[in-house]
């Protein structure tokens, strides 16, 4: 186990430093000056190249691509991440304040998914080719059909505007928090990204249980006279998560995406409105570190996920 972790540890630096790379080159060949955009509408254009040139050397975005690179990751192995471009705030400090609600709504989302898809496909694959298969499929396929700013749209219009249950933005409301006002601005970017991730995990624990329901030991525990139920239940049902575990795994980078989305949409105070007004201004301190951050969660799902195949199967080892 120690070794499999300082092998992974290892891994996952060699590729923060490759996706800081990419990220830092990728950004510095957009179109779009970041010290341009910090002047008003009004007064770019002639005139203002003295400016811009003079926060260009301060910032030192005059010195070559590379040169910045390296300075950049010098402080970072600090724990410095830079400053913003827009506010002049600490990276660090922007993200860490946006980092828990988004893994907030993230977590509890593919929690929620879980809670539907694994009963759902489970019955599903059971009772294959009859009415619950079907409707399954329907719902499902919906799911993941339908696109999540979609669904948030819709939801506000109708759950906001015209009935008047749910608040339509933010985590509270300002001046009057409790925890029941705060799960009603939780219930609809929940549900609605939670049932963006149902329908794909619906439809892997289906065929993954089907696969299942067929092998030899379902027929062995058959015959020596297992109840259908407790077959299921009890060998059927561990096995077929194994795959699924990876799917969730695998699935963060679409929940992530999601989770953008619906930040967006509701105004949850998340990475998703800083990763939005990041990319629009040109905020490229605040850009890499929203990538290394968004990299590391990919990781540590990944390493989750193999510490979760040692739990539901034994013969899983990490040497």
């Amino acid at each position: 186990m120690g070794a499999y972790l300082v092998r992974r540890v290892l891994v996952s630096v060699l590729v923060l430093v490759l996706v800081s790379i990419g990220i830092f080159w990728l950004f510095r060949l957009a179109p779009g000056d970041p010290v341009e955009m910090m002047l008003p509408p009004q007064n770019r254009g002639p005139g203002s190249e003295a400016f811009v040139a003079a926060k260009r050397a301060e910032l030192g975005l005059d010195k070559p691509v590379w040169v910045q690179y390296f300075t950049w990751l010098g402080n970072a192995v600090t724990g410095d991440l830079g400053y913003s471009l827009d506010t002049g705030r600490s990276v660090g400090d922007l993200l860490g304040e946006r980092v828990g609600p988004t893994v907030y709504l993230m977590g509890l989302s593919l929690l929620l998914a879980l809670v539907i898809a694994v009963p759902l496909g489970l019955l599903a694959a059971v009772r294959k080719g009859r009415f619950t298969d079907y409707a399954a499929s329907v719902v499902s396929l919906g799911a993941v059909c339908t696109p999540p700013f979609f669904l948030g749209i819709l939801g506000v219009y109708v759950f906001s505007l015209q009935l008047g249950l749910l608040p339509s933005a933010g985590m509270s409301t300002p001046g009057a928090y409790s925890v029941g006002d705060s799960l009603l601005h939780l219930l609809m970017p929940l549900v609605i990204l939670a049932f963006s991730q149902a329908g794909q995990f619906t439809r892997y624990v289906r065929s993954s249980v089907i696969a299942e329901l067929h092998a030899d030991y379902v027929r062995t525990a058959e015959a020596k006279g297992a109840g259908a139920i407790g077959v299921v239940t009890r060998h059927v049902l561990r096995n077929a998560l194994i795959p699924v575990i990876t799917i969730v795994a695998l699935s963060l980078p679409n929940v992530l995406a999601g989770a953008v989305v619906i930040e967006t949409v509701f105004a949850w105070p998340g990475m998703g409105q800083l990763a939005i007004t990041s990319f629009q201004g040109r905020d490229y301190p605040v850009i890499i570190g929203f990538a290394l951050v968004f990299s590391l969660m990919v990781l540590l799902s990944n390493l989750v996920a193999d510490l979760l195949y040692t739990l539901v199967d034994p013969r899983v080892s990490l040497r």
